[in-house]
């Protein structure tokens, strides 16, 4: 059995693609942006737990509102 694996994004190899098959691509790049909004959601709810699992004493000298307070 053969594995084959690229290291560059599909939305890179999909630049060269020739005028008459840009249609073909368009689902392609809609995937990756999605795949690629799914990873910056994640990445930035892991740093907001990161942030609110800190003591509050330390979160309160980073400047981070109390849970208390109304804007």
């Amino acid at each position: 059995m053969t594995l084959v694996h690229f290291d560059t994004p599909i939305a890179r190899s999909l630049r060269g693609v020739p005028a008459a098959n840009r249609p073909a691509r368009l689902p392609a790049l809609g995937i990756v942006k999605a795949l690629a909004a799914v990873n910056e959601w994640r990445k930035r709810r892991e740093q907001m737990r990161a942030l609110e699992s800190l003591p509050f004493d330390l979160r309160k000298d980073l400047g981070w509102p109390a849970g208390d307070m109304h804007r």
